[in-house]
């Protein structure tokens, strides 16, 4: 069956592999309280410059997810948190940056987990159910249909700016401080912080889509194991380099692809959307004079969990764009992001060998002191060459930044440092340094030495050296096997390493529980126009979960009684198939994700004899207690509450 995109449905459970929350965690329960299982996570992971903490963090109490109205109507006490994982992880631990999001509600002892799953290629969806004090968590992979429906990119979904939902909003900043608890340590931030989980939540959508140019765009045979090994290795220079490939670097790939493009995506690679519109929650609360305090449990607040249909994550979202053709500089940096930071460190740490080749160049230079002569500037050309910059002393030790490097064929990178010992008669020798690695240029040649020699007041001499260690492994990468599957960049380093007389250590072994998936248990054999609520509603509603409303579950007199309890509420969203779009009141049911699977659209719906069966029941069961077109007059939030009953 097709989801909104048209991709295969998929199963709940991985097809192979597991999520790196399921690592994270091994056989034991998540950490409990909050504040541990957010110090366990920071624990594997690296100090971001500046001081920045590698885990993002908000507080979001008047959200849209389907745990939304499970603190009312103490949401600012109960506000659901939502953290994502940006930074770089230690040598060793796991790959989590842009691949852990989890959204915490206190109230509904709940968590709510996107993972990646190395080995599939894919986000997993879990829930942890009783995380509580003294409760049994447990660890489901959930109904993969029902969180697609809203996460129609397969990935996390946050909100554009201004993240009106988070502290960065100073009204919600304002009542979440008058409540006056500790927040599990979590601090109340502004955009910098939505800004951040904004900008992971993005980079993981986009990681699908390099998958499937991996598999799909390279094609299979010997022409796609080439063009993988390209990528690849296109993928590690950027990762060390931090330049782009040249064009003519860049044109034995862009064939093979340009041929395979429009083979696999006739129309255009779409390119899916992470962000739900913006949505200020306090936007229609009147102004009443109370203090926020005061407020923040008025009774309208019991309200705020509704969520206009123009702002329903479930609403269909377009792709942000579509590519007619690979987009060299994000595909390559994409992939580079899919590499561990600490492998990179390892692979540039010992890769460099005597036995490769080398080159030196030489410049003549004109040295300028500034800073009353403590700086010293550097101008350095020849024919076809040019370097500049600056270096100081201090304490000993000289440093300073090249400001452009310019050879002949080759594409440097930016914001290269200069490290280096006080000069010796008039010569200073530098290693050049970016990002923590040796500095390369684009095709992934070392910049290894720097000398500049000064022989007069203001004029001298340098000398750059080259050194080609990256043909070793572009040598060993032509012996790599070929993998047609997903991208795992850590199978592939841990092929090429060894193959270069690296070691690579070995991902601790971690004992998983046998992977759980959410209850489901669909009634099939359903009598009468039951069947037709189970076809087109019992994928999200015949559960035993709470949320979505479970009003499939049981037999048919219960379900009879649990539709009649959930009459107003299902006449509404089947209604809204039949209102302008512009007008609806709430996004309508069912989703087009669910739709999309019996081979609708929305237009073909809308005229369905199937959904006029569905409401004309629904109306009909609605007549006999209430005026169904009343019904249509009312906000949705002030109709009766659809949840499971007794009949």
């Amino acid at each position: 069956m097709l989801n909104a995109h048209g991709a295969a449905r998929a199963a709940d459970l991985p097809p192979v592999g597991r999520s790196q929350f399921d690592y994270l965690i091994g056989a034991h329960p998540p950490p409990f309280p909050f504040s541990h299982l957010i110090a366990k996570i920071k624990g594997g992971l690296v100090q971001q410059a500046e001081g920045l903490s590698p885990l993002k963090i908000t507080l979001i109490p008047l959200g849209r997810s389907l745990q939304r109205a499970a603190s009312a109507p103490d949401f600012f006490r109960f506000p659901r948190v939502v953290l994502a994982v940006d930074g770089a992880s230690k040598p060793g631990a796991l790959a989590l940056k842009d691949r852990l999001f989890i959204g915490y509600n206190e109230k509904a002892a709940v968590l709510e987990v996107i993972s990646y799953n190395e080995a599939a290629g894919r986000f997993e969806f879990q829930v942890v159910h009783d995380y509580r004090q003294g409760g049994q968590p447990k660890i489901v992979y959930a109904r993969r249909e029902i969180c697609l429906a809203c996460h129609q990119n397969q990935a996390p979904i946050f909100a554009r700016p201004l993240w009106d939902e988070t502290p960065a909003n100073p009204a919600i900043a304002a009542r979440l401080q008058a409540v006056g608890r500790d927040f599990y340590g979590v601090k109340l931030s502004g955009t910098d912080i939505a800004y951040f989980i904004d900008a992971a939540a993005a980079r993981a959508s986009l990681i699908p889509v390099w998958q499937s140019i991996w598999r799909d765009g390279c094609g299979s045979g010997a022409d796609g194991d080439r063009c993988r090994r390209e990528l690849f290795l296109a993928a590690l220079r950027y990762g060390l380099s931090g330049a782009l490939p040249s064009d003519a670097e860049w044109k034995a790939l862009a064939n093979t692809l340009d041929r395979r493009w429009a083979q696999a995506w006739p129309q255009g690679l779409a390119i899916p959307n992470s962000n739900i519109p913006n949505r200020d929650p306090l936007a229609f609360v009147p102004e009443t004079g109370a203090s926020p305090q005061q407020s923040s449990v008025a009774p309208e607040l019991a309200q705020l969990a509704h969520i206009p249909a123009q702002f329903e994550p479930l609403r269909a979202r377009p792709p942000l764009e579509r590519w007619r053709q690979p987009d060299k500089a994000r595909l390559i940096a994409g992939l580079a992001d899919l590499i561990d930071a600490s492998d990179l460190q390892l692979l540039d740490a010992q890769l460099r060998s005597d036995r490769a080749p080398s080159q030196k160049i030489s410049f003549d230079c004109r040295f300028t002191r500034k800073d009353k002569g403590q700086r010293v500037a550097f101008a350095c050309a020849n024919p076809s060459a040019s370097i500049s910059g600056a270096w100081h002393l201090s304490h000993g030790k000289a440093s300073g930044n090249v400001d452009e490097i310019a050879l002949a064929g080759a594409v440097a990178p930016p914001a290269i440092a200069l490290e280096g010992s006080a000069p010796r008669a008039g010569m200073a020798r530098f290693s050049l340094r970016r990002s923590g690695l040796h500095a390369r240029l684009a095709d992934g040649r070392l910049l290894e030495q720097l000398a500049l020699i000064q022989s007069a007041s203001d004029q001298g001499s340098a000398s750059l050296l080259l050194r080609d260690d990256f043909s070793l492994v572009q040598a060993q990468a032509t012996q790599l096997p070929a993998a047609d599957g997903v991208f795992q960049a850590r199978h592939w380093m841990g092929k090429l390493l060894p193959a270069l007389g690296i070691r690579y250590p070995a991902a601790p072994a971690v004992k998983l529980p046998a992977p759980q998936a959410q209850t489901k248990t669909t009634t099939a054999n359903r009598p009468g126009i039951q069947a037709g609520f189970e076809r087109m509603c019992g994928e999200c509603h015949d559960s035993g979960e709470r949320f979505p409303p479970n009003f499939l579950q049981g037999d048919a007199a219960t379900v009879t009684a649990q539709i009649d309890h959930c009459a107003e509420r299902i006449y509404y969203r089947l209604s809204m198939w039949n209102v302008n779009e512009a007008q609806r009141g709430k996004t309508p049911m069912p989703p087009l994700a669910a739709l999309a699977q019996h081979g609708y659209d929305a237009t073909s719906w809308t005229h369905a004899p199937e959904l006029a069966a569905l409401r004309g029941y629904v109306e009909q069961r609605l007549s006999r207690t209430e005026n169904p077109q009343r019904v249509l007059t009312q906000s949705f939030e002030n109709l009766r509450e659809c949840l499971p009953v007794t009949p």
